[in-house]
């Protein structure tokens, strides 16, 4: 085998421009591959950190039907206990504890409905980041009666820092309405309309006393010391926490449209695989075809002499074999070299709402072993299965025919 590949090396040598345009051809469809997959794999990774690092978290625990309904009675069934239970479960790394409520928040000049947060300032750190969103003033001070809203709806209110606003909330036990006078506190520039817009937060233990709801609350937003754990549905976390009255959900069921983004992207790598691979099929057999039209007097004299037909195909698929090695590492150079070009900058598309996600950072390029090992693979064999037809080609070639139609 030796042999053939050293006698396939020195014919791809005897024409070294077709060789290399050839090779280059094909690299660029392998690079091409590896670029997209990429800078899909980074917008994705940019997409689900944004949606579970913001302020969503990667599970959320609440009381089943709660969601639907956003009934301040259907608190957290045995919120307490659970959330130690978390905290020391080996699969978590954070857990934090929130109410939740539509409220109408009012000042001195408008007024607007929002969705009423009540956090844990110190458990809310290792969970979401919201405190580094804060532009103006502090989050959430120990003084018990401050509220921190998003940019957009604090110039609804034409409020600022250390300005009062009143809230208003329906309060479990009944739905009476509970009313109370806050100050703002901080005011956060997310660059997510919906959080920017649409809510407010305060302390948990000022939303458990607005709510009444005791030591209860309505959501836990959990962090895993793998995010893959989220996304495996067969993980026994679920069917630990999401019994008795409550529910568990991983953020692709929070963010369906993500996690369908997620299915339509590995869809669109093989497309864009099937694509390419027809590229490198038809460049691939024009440059073999090329190369034995050329040498078609020396396969004639080599079928004269004796020359099994086997042998010249293997001679064909050895000069394949060849061409794909030299495609791949021009491919993997250059598709390594655009990710590092790419990368220094990124793709700037923040303020994009995508899959229901607004993308807060530029799209980077992600590196992944399969880049580098599965798609060079799958080209050299794909190559080698694309060589055969000029390999059979030649092997049944007559001698006589062959000498005649020499160039």
């Amino acid at each position: 085998m030796g042999f053939y590949l050293r006698l396939a090396w020195r014919n791809n040598l005897r024409n070294k421009r077709r060789t290399f345009l050839a090779a280059l051809a094909v690299g660029l469809g392998l690079a091409a591959l590896i670029f997209t997959d990429a800078v899909s794999s980074g917008m994705l990774k940019g997409l689900i950190d944004t949606a579970t690092g913001t302020f969503m978290g990667q599970a959320q625990l609440h009381r089943r039907g709660f969601m639907d309904t956003m009934d301040p009675d259907l608190h957290v069934k045995d919120g307490p206990r659970l959330l130690e239970e978390l905290r020391s479960d080996p699969l978590v790394l954070r857990a934090a504890p929130r109410s939740l409520s539509f409220a109408m928040i009012a000042s001195p000049t408008n007024s607007g409905s929002v969705m009423l947060y009540g956090l844990d300032p110190e458990a809310e750190r290792g969970v979401s980041r919201l405190e580094k969103a804060v532009k103006k003033g502090d989050f959430l001070k120990e003084d018990g009666d401050s509220v921190v809203i998003g940019r957009r709806l604090a110039e609804t209110l034409g409020v600022e820092p250390g300005d009062r606003v009143v809230i208003t909330a329906a309060a479990a036990g009944g739905g009476d309405l509970a009313q109370a006078l806050f100050r703002v506190g901080g005011v956060l520039d997310s660059g997510s309309r919906a959080m920017d817009s649409d809510m407010a937060f305060i302390r948990l233990s000022r939303a458990q006393k607005l709510l009444n709801l005791g030591d209860n609350f309505h959501e836990i937003a959990v962090d895993f010391r793998s995010v893959k754990t989220a996304e495996d549905k067969t993980s026994p976390f679920w069917r630990k926490y999401g019994g008795g009255g409550n529910e568990a959900k991983g953020w692709p069921e929070l963010v369906p449209e993500l996690a369908a983004a997620k299915d339509l992207n590995a869809f669109g790598i093989f497309l864009t695989a099937v694509i390419l691979s027809g590229i490198v099929a038809l460049g691939i057999m024009n440059a073999l075809f090329m190369s034995l039209y050329e040498r078609m007097f020396e396969f004639g004299v080599l079928r004269a002499i004796g020359t099994r037909p086997w042998r010249l195909g293997l001679m064909i698929v050895g000069e394949a074999a060849v061409l794909s090695a030299l495609s791949s590492l021009l491919g993997m150079l250059i598709g390594y070299a655009a990710c590092r070009i790419v990368g220094i900058h990124g793709l700037d598309y923040t303020g994009v709402d995508y899959a229901g996600v607004t993308m807060l950072q530029p799209i980077r390029p992600v590196y992944r072993a399969l880049q580098y090992w599965l798609y060079p693979s799958a080209l050299f064999v794909f190559t080698l299965l694309v060589s055969l037809y000029p390999a059979v080609y030649a092997a049944r070639m007559s001698p006589v025919k062959a000498m005649r139609r020499s160039l």
